[in-house]
């Protein structure tokens, strides 16, 4: 009886420790496309606004499925030993290239959001690099919904600094778009708008 009980009780611990599923996606299906391990390219014409004018310029975004670490929010070098640590992502990179002027402007953003694990995305970053000088930033998910981050700039008015958000991430739809687009929230959101 006592074995029964401890098993049991093991049993429940385990679901209750165990993050819910994405609902109304066949991963079969989905994994056919996404766990073959190349990449999906996309290509955009880009007007990004800097210095209150219009500036012509590309982006190109690049999906790919990753195996990625709970703990340490970070691509996992090995793993096949990682346990219960190995979470399923799917990263987008998104580079922007514009001139402002005479000089040119490169930014990466990169967006991590759980496959199959019902949650938002889990880490954010973006890198800017122009002849003045670079900035940097990070949105590390925390719990829920609650987000801290951080930002590094060359610029006075940007300058080092701490925040926290609670919400989602504008820069989370695009891979949710590929998860499953009717999963992208409706109505009246808390949303952080692009990095």
């Amino acid at each position: 009886m006592k074995k029964l009980i401890f098993g049991l009780s093991v049993l429940t611990l385990s679901f209750a420790c165990s993050k819910p599923q994405r609902e109304n996606v066949d991963f079969d299906a989905w994994g056919k496309y996404w766990f073959q391990g190349q990449a999906e390219l996309s290509s955009f014409e880009l007007t990004q606004y800097r210095y209150e004018e219009p500036r012509e310029g590309e982006a190109v975004l690049i999906f790919v499925t990753e195996d990625f670490s709970r703990k340490k929010q970070v691509k996992l070098d090995n793993p096949g030993e990682a346990g219960r640590d190995k979470q399923s992502v799917i990263k987008m990179n998104q580079t922007r290239d514009f001139v402002t002027g005479i000089y040119p402007y490169h930014m990466m953003l990169s967006a991590f959001t759980p496959t199959k694990e019902q949650s938002n995305g889990v880490k954010f970053t973006l890198s800017s690099q122009e002849w003045c000088g670079q900035s940097f930033a990070q949105l590390n998910l925390k719990s829920g919904e609650s987000y801290s981050g951080k930002l590094f700039s060359y610029f006075e008015q940007e300058g080092d600094e701490t925040f926290s958000f609670s919400g989602m991430a504008e820069d989370d739809l695009w891979n949710l778009i590929r998860i499953n687009p009717n999963q992208i929230p409706t109505g009246s959101v808390q949303m952080l708008p692009s990095l």
